[in-house]
């Protein structure tokens, strides 16, 4: 590998690394689209912010772009190139070759789009975030997107489902961008660091200036927008049990504690493990077979977003569950990845009266 080369790569790991950081790439972000004409979305600073670095990556004339044009060429192609972990490598091909294109090609099965997903961030990203349609006329044959061309799809689509889309369409793949940088881009990286190589100093730069800051810079980021730093710990709670991975212990925990957030918390803070809970909460485990005496208060076959599967369950009257398969020791794995991230979330707090600080 070549020091530009290189240094290609270190500047795609830390554009990479910034894109992880974006509160829109967040799982507390729920953009959602609600009936035919209501989108319900995170503040419109996050998805500005998010667009910066997603463009560095997308663009094919951008230094860090993931592929050049025709799908050749960039971060992508050189990774492949020269990881050394042949085997590794051929079982990735697959997710950022073929099932990336695919992403880029598929057309939103909803909302009467007929754009494909690589259209609509292209439509957003020249004419709403980073451009306004071409200044010189006589060059209006070489640009591709115009405004009367976002126009047009808001109108026919309509403005909330297009928007809805245009935030869809960006997360998919920008979290494969991410997914890309996390398995493949910065453990390369890594290795060619340890072999001796060295970023040059455009690279360097990029590494070393992270608009998201750690503790050793001494600045601290106050959130204006969603007070994730002055949260109480009830609100961490809710917060983190809202996101997609933990969908099926929310439901269980509603469910056994009849809606008693308060006791749920308890319960969860004292209980280091999932089966300590359930003891703790007095609760009652069915058979397979077995018949509950009281009214069904929760069902659920929930994907947990992880590997290990479902969580098959039901939930009586009386504290009574009963488990399907290998779902209690699903429950496990999640319940203690649960609170592990609960416990790290509540030390990002900020501590002390901001009145005290006037």
């Amino acid at each position: 590998m070549t020091q530009e080369q290189f240094d290609s790569l270190a500047i795609f790991v830390a554009v990479a690394e910034e894109l992880r950081e974006e509160p829109f790439f967040s799982e507390d972000n729920h953009d959602k689209l609600v009936g035919e004409k209501t989108a319900i979305v995170c503040h419109p600073a996050f998805l500005k912010s998010a667009a910066l670095p997603f463009r560095k990556i997308w663009m094919p004339s951008e230094r860090c772009a993931f592929r050049k044009r025709n799908g050749t060429g960039g971060i992508r192609d050189l990774v492949f190139r020269d990881y050394p972990d042949r085997q590794l490598i051929g079982g990735y091909r697959y997710w950022f070759y073929e099932d990336y294109d695919k992403e880029l090609t598929k057309q939103p099965t909803f909302g009467g789009a007929t754009e494909s997903n690589q259209k609509i961030i292209d439509l957003w990203l020249n004419t709403q975030i980073a451009h306004t349609g071409p200044k010189n006329p006589a060059k209006k044959k070489h640009w591709e997107f115009e405004l009367a061309d976002f126009d047009k799809c808001a109108t026919r689509i309509g403005r909330a489902k297009f928007e809805f889309l245009f935030r869809i369409s960006l997360r998919i793949i920008g979290g494969i961008y991410i997914s890309f940088e996390e398995k493949l881009a910065f453990p390369l990286f890594r290795s060619l660091l340890k072999q001796g190589m060295k970023p040059g100093f455009e690279a360097e730069v990029a590494l070393k200036y992270n608009p998201y800051p750690n503790s050793s810079t001494n600045i601290i980021v106050d959130d204006v927008f969603w007070h994730l730093s002055r949260e109480t710990m009830e609100e961490t709670f809710e917060r983190l049990l809202a996101r997609q991975c933990f969908s099926g212990l929310q439901s269980f925990l509603r469910g056994l504690f009849s809606d008693k957030k308060q006791e749920a918390l308890a319960c969860v803070c004292k209980c280091e493990t999932f089966d300590a809970m359930l003891k703790a909460s007095q609760a009652v485990r069915l058979g397979k077979d077995s018949k509950a005496e009281g009214r069904l208060l929760c069902r659920s076959g929930t994907p947990t977003g992880y590997a290990q599967g479902k969580m098959n369950f039901d939930v009586f009257d009386g504290r009574m569950v009963r488990f399907h398969d290998d779902s209690e020791e699903v429950f496990n794995r999640v319940y203690v990845d649960f609170r592990t991230r609960l416990f790290e979330l509540r030390k990002q707090q900020r501590q002390g009266n901001k009145w005290q600080e006037w």
